[in-house]
């Protein structure tokens, strides 16, 4: 398990906000589970992550399928955060590595 997944699962699970996840997932039709933490303030937990990881210039795959695997849909969403983050740093050979992730 990646750090960063760790703290990150840390703060998702700190912001939960119950009814708000019922909301949600009622929303989805009850397909995922949820933390319930609206997209600005989700958005604002890995903003300076982000921002970090443009400077390696580099994806990383490892922690993007620990994200992805996770149960709750708030991961999901920052999976392809991330990927539309850190775009111009995929190369053309890695592209079917997003596939999974369709």
């Amino acid at each position: 398990m990646t750090t960063y997944y760790k703290i990150l699962k840390k703060q998702m699970e700190d912001q939960a906000d119950p009814l708000q996840a019922k909301k949600m997932a009622a929303y989805m039709k009850n397909q995922f589970l949820f933390y319930g933490i609206p997209s600005p303030k989700r958005k604002a937990l890995y903003k300076d992550f982000l921002k970090e990881e443009k400077t390696k210039k580099m994806v990383d795959w490892e922690l993007l399928d620990q994200c992805f695997e996770d149960q709750h849909r708030e991961f999901q969403y920052f999976v392809c955060d991330y990927l539309v983050a850190l775009a111009s740093y995929i190369p053309f050979e890695e592209v079917d590595r997003i596939q999974a992730y369709i």
